[in-house]
């Protein structure tokens, strides 16, 4: 099972949306630690309202209590008595206190969370697990006690934990989704080009060199890419010429040895001499047509394949062989127009001259991509030389060879590597109803 996209940019958005929950998921368990207690806002309320009226006790006459009925709500009770508080308080209970102790000069103060139970004064407003009653109890200067009583909302850890996720959502995401795709907007430009040049360089195309942009892996990249299609193009280009310079070389001498065996008496011997000299004059042209393949500079481009097959077949037709072609009405492929002519015409050619009737076929096969089947009506050829047809020079004898004359070997090998060049296949079988069938499968473009 996949875990993640295997887009660069559906990872990084994956990453980012499980970087969000592992912060939230943080900064919930470090809200869990402080579950329960009182919200400051609320505490720093209260302790407030303490401070204030034990200033205004301290002013006012003892026998002066009616003011603190101002303080008296009913989430607040203040009053004063001579009843001393105990002073017994835990690690809350003393963080308040020392904040108090900070504020005014008190003799002694008392706090507890929660309140005592004291039957004598009414119950304060305290409902559900949000509220908490806090009770601090401060000495007077003439030995009385300020007693306040007040409920305070208490830290909820799933409404914090919300509204930190909100929070983080809301604000987090977009910025981030804007900084993500401007970044993998960065990366994903040179890589795409990247692809594509390695894409078009594997059918035979010659490319500029690429712009080197991006990260500094990318450009690394880019700058081994440019050097490796430098160097193979240089290769191709190097070769070409040499085999351009033997075939100039060698077309002179036979030239000549053409004219001096044309100029012999007619015998056997001057037959055989013209032929031989041919056949070398064709192995020649058609070596130099091999190796120059895909040296052409010749740019992909959107082709109808069903038209270029039918015209193959009618060029068959018009001599009289016997060719069928079972295709779509039109189907669009873009390749090398000139090399996917050779290669699939050199197809039709030999099933034609060695397999007689032949049915051709063309189908978009979804997936697999466009599959081209050419079927002859011959005698097929022995398994073990399946592969061996596609080696330069190489020729089958008997039922497959019966015309020679004009064929050196290599138009299956021609047609594999002008196959090839497209990123295709071509495989052989011997089909069950007789005859060799060619199966090529071409990439979808």
């Amino acid at each position: 099972m996949k875990l993640l996209p295997r887009s660069l940019g559906g990872q990084l958005a994956a990453l980012m949306l499980g970087g969000f929950l592992v912060g939230s998921l943080f900064g919930t368990i470090g809200l869990w630690s402080r579950a329960g207690a009182l919200h400051p806002i609320a505490r720093e309320h209260a302790l407030s309202r303490t401070l204030t009226a034990y200033r205004l006790a301290e002013q006012q006459p003892a026998a002066n209590t009616r003011w603190l009925d101002t303080f008296n709500t009913q989430v607040a009770q203040l009053w004063i008595d001579t009843t001393p508080s105990p002073i017994s308080m835990g690690e809350r209970e003393l963080e308040l206190a020392a904040a108090l102790r900070e504020r005014l000069a008190a003799s002694a103060v008392a706090v507890r969370i929660p309140c005592r139970p004291d039957a004598g004064r009414p119950a304060l407003q305290v409902a559900g697990s949000e509220l908490e009653c806090l009770e601090i109890d401060l000495a007077l200067g003439d030995g009385r006690w300020l007693h306040t009583r007040q409920t305070l909302p208490v830290q909820s850890l799933w409404r914090e934990s919300w509204q930190l996720l909100r929070f983080s959502l809301l604000m987090g995401i977009p910025p981030v989704l804007i900084l993500m795709y401007l970044f993998v907007n960065r990366i994903l430009r040179p890589t795409t080009a990247l692809t594509e040049a390695a894409e078009r360089m594997s059918r035979g195309e010659r490319l500029e060199p690429l712009h080197v942009q991006g990260p500094d892996e990318i450009r690394e990249i880019a700058v081994a890419f440019n050097e490796m299609h430098e160097r193979i193009t240089r290769f191709v280009d190097e070769r070409t010429r040499m085999l351009a310079a033997i075939s100039h070389d060698l077309r002179t001498p036979l030239t000549s040895l053409v004219l001096q065996a044309a100029m012999l008496p007619e015998s056997e011997e001057r037959t055989e001499m013209l032929r031989t000299l041919e056949e070398v004059r064709l192995m020649v042209d058609e070596t130099l047509r091999f190796a120059t393949a895909n040296a052409r500079a010749e740019a992909s481009e959107p082709v109808d394949l069903a038209r270029l097959l039918r015209e193959l077949c009618d060029r068959h037709i018009a001599l009289g062989r016997q060719v069928s072609l079972h295709a779509p009405a039109a189907l669009t492929y873009r390749c090398r127009p000139m090399a996917m002519r050779r290669g699939l015409g050199n197809l039709i050619e030999n099933a034609v001259t060695y397999g007689g009737a032949t049915r051709v076929s063309l189908e978009n096969a979804g997936d697999e991509g466009v599959l081209v089947v050419i079927q002859d009506s011959g005698p097929g050829i022995p398994e073990d030389m399946m592969e061996r047809v596609f080696e330069p020079f190489f020729q089958l004898d008997a039922a497959r060879n019966r015309d020679a004359s004009s064929s050196v070997g290599l138009g299956l090998a021609i047609a594999r590597d002008c196959i090839q060049a497209h990123g295709g296949s071509i495989s052989l079988r011997n089909a069950d109803e007789g005859g060799l069938a060619v199966r090529v499968v071409l990439p979808q473009a």
